[in-house]
């Protein structure tokens, strides 16, 4: 653009007119001419951009304030073309955008962010009525879906969740909102406020607990599983929709722990009971530091000769002013803390420390037996800690056997398995404890490294009573037997029980008949009298 006004001044400069005044002119008239024609094409240019212009203004605004882009749609030429196609896909994006936000992936509900938006709106408009008007909100678990997704696969697990949020959609129609709250775990609200008593709210309740708990056709096989609900009520639980999900969730965990009740609502007691919960876990955390956690011991007799061979470590906490907490009171609360990793070590270290003592005084053999929690068998270095706690107080692995439970493999098999394979491959016995109570697939039992299955002590307790129980416990008898395990009977009391379970072929037993848990010293006692 500028190179005629470059030339005209090389031109003056080389050949200089006589009259100046002509050579001022000529510059002048070239740049006026240039300035007028650099302005045209700079007006011209952005006339031209302008639409390129505002798209990516407004598309910085949608990427910055979430505000969709309004292009204007009166260009005819490719540039129209262009921004038309750009403000309808970033409307569709838009619109994926919120559906992965607001609704969940595998149900096609609403999420609990969206659930507790659209609650919240209700408990606005059932204010603003200022009616006597009550609105309860119910939270429903399916509370065996990890043993479902264990038994069947996830796949099926995901396909039963599919199938639950449908059929409780036909169920309760357009008079419901539903939404997916927790992995197993679904939120409800009525649509319409009632301004009935509490029992026509739980009434509602039950229906839908009922509901969701038949059995469902999955891939030509019927799956059911026992679900819990819990219910809260607008206004008497709270106010705020936050408010009353949580505490419709906190009867809900009334309602599992419970384990008589499928729906239960909200009271200010399990309140209570959640606090002196939550002041348990603080005085828990500090229970090993403060020498408050001890080792009690309950022997196993072989049946063939008499003798104690082994002993389970179980942990007990004197707890200042509570006294003796029971581990079935607290050692929930540790799973749930995550404190109960340090639970798990104290006892290795305290029960190998014993084990050691025993050793140096030359009594007769004897293995200790501990307990893995499902926290435990998560933890990689585990097969190294217990490793390197049986060389700090100079023992054999042969000294330790390790007990798991069914339900402690439920939540990640694959990692379990390589845990306890590495573990088995030192030697170090795997005994599986409480079997028959939980989900038992017979796939993964053959594939365990065990050395000692136990029947659980509620098949012995009514060994006598329940042909059932009997039947249970003779074919246990026989799969272990098959597998090369040793048997072992647990919650013995009376010598009926052990003539019974020594005529089922059982290796050994352990249970009040012979000792309740009691102190390494009574043990020592105990096993060389």
């Amino acid at each position: 653009m500028h190179v005629p006004l470059v030339a005209l001044i090389l031109f003056a400069a080389i050949y200089r007119s006589s009259h100046e005044e002509d050579t001022v002119r000529m510059l002048l008239t070239a740049f006026f001419s240039t300035f007028i024609g650099t302005l045209l094409v700079l007006f011209i240019l952005n006339k031209l951009l302008d639409p390129i212009a505002y798209t990516a203004r407004s598309l910085n605004r949608y990427i910055t304030e979430k505000i969709l882009p309004e292009l204007p749609n009166h260009y005819k030429d490719e540039v129209g073309i262009l921004m038309r196609d750009t403000g309808r896909a970033v409307k569709k994006l838009d619109e994926l955008v919120h559906y992965l936000t607001d609704y969940d992936g595998l149900t096609g509900l609403p999420n609990r962010n969206l659930f507790l938006e659209r609650f919240s709106g209700a408990l606005k408009e059932l204010s603003e009525k200022e009616s006597a008007a009550s609105l309860p909100v119910l939270s429903l678990e399916v509370t065996r879906i990890k043993e479902i997704r264990f038994n069947f696969g996830l796949h099926t697990g995901d396909l039963y969740l599919r199938a639950l949020a449908q059929k409780l959609e036909v169920l309760l129609g357009q008079d419901t909102v539903i939404g997916r709250t927790g992995d197993g775990g679904f939120s409800f609200y009525p649509v319409l406020p009632d301004s009935k008593s509490l029992v026509d709210a739980e009434e509602w309740a039950k229906k839908i607990q009922e509901t969701a708990s038949t059995g469902i056709q999955i891939q030509n096989q019927t799956i059911s599983s026992e679900t819990k609900a819990g219910i809260a009520v607008f206004p008497f639980d709270g106010k705020s929709s936050d408010q009353l999900l949580f505490k419709s969730e906190t009867a809900l965990n009334q309602a599992k722990q419970s384990g008589i009740a499928k729906v239960q609502s909200y009271s200010s007691e399990w309140k209570t009971r959640m606090k002196e919960k939550y002041l348990m876990e603080k005085d828990l955390v500090q229970s090993i530091s403060k020498g408050q956690l001890f080792l009690n011991y309950q022997p196993r007799i072989d049946l063939q000769t008499g003798r104690t061979v082994s002993a389970e470590a179980l942990v007990r906490w004197q707890h200042p002013d509570l006294g003796i907490v029971s581990p079935s009171v607290f050692i929930p609360i540790a799973e749930e803390s995550g404190f109960v990793m340090e639970i798990g070590e104290f006892v290795l270290e305290k029960a190998l420390e014993d084990l050691s003592r025993w050793r140096k005084a030359k009594y007769s053999p004897l293995r200790i037996s501990i307990n893995l929690s499902a926290k435990q068998l998560e933890d990689p270095q585990i097969p190294k800690k217990v490793l390197r706690s049986i060389d700090q107080f100079g023992l054999e692995v042969d000294d330790l056997e390790l007990e798991i439970t069914e339900s402690s493999l439920i939540t990640n098999m694959t990692s379990a398995m390589e845990l306890l394979t590495e573990l088995h491959s030192w030697g170090i016995a795997i005994s599986l404890d409480d079997f028959g109570t939980g989900y038992s697939n017979l796939a993964y039992l053959s594939r365990l490294p065990l050395r000692t299955l136990k029947i659980d002590q509620s098949f012995v307790k009514r060994i006598l009573l329940d042909s059932n129980s009997l039947a249970i416990s003779r074919t246990i008898v026989a799969l272990g037997k098959s597998l090369g395990l040793r048997i072992t009977a647990e919650g013995v009391e009376t010598e009926e029980q052990l003539r019974k379970v020594r005529d089922l072929g059982c290796d050994e037993v352990q249970g009040f008949y012979f000792s309740r848990p009691i102190s390494f010293e009574n043990l020592i006692e105990f096993a060389n009298q």
